[in-house]
């Protein structure tokens, strides 16, 4: 499902609706209870849970809380699966795959 303003190609057409309000209507979702204005609905729902419901996703291997699943999984993977992100074109190796994108972007784009 293409988007008929941009180059995006949509798996979904919920994902192109999701796109084309955020990207191009200037949808946004503000929070009741603070300043914080989320693109995306979803994004707002996670917002109010970590930071005004205090749901917390603690980790079953240490004493680690994490306040969203996915930091969660990228903690379990770093610190108790040992997964690792090699750089392709030197021998530096990064535990998250943010900092290879940013040793990348750094050592190897020149930014």
């Amino acid at each position: 499902y293409p988007c008929d303003q941009c180059d995006y190609i949509a798996s979904h057409t919920k994902t192109l609706k999701i796109h084309k309000e955020s990207k191009h209507e200037g949808v946004r979702y503000h929070c009741d209870q603070c300043d914080y204005i989320a693109a995306h609905a979803g994004t707002l729902k996670k917002h109010q849970e970590s930071r005004h419901e205090g749901v917390q996703y603690p980790c079953d291997q240490c004493d680690y809380i994490a306040s969203h699943t996915k930091t969660l999984k990228i903690h379990k993977e770093s610190k108790h699966e040992g997964v690792r992100y090699p750089c392709d074109q030197c021998d530096y190796i990064a535990a998250h795959a943010g900092t290879l994108k940013e040793h990348k972007e750094s050592r190897h784009e020149g930014v």
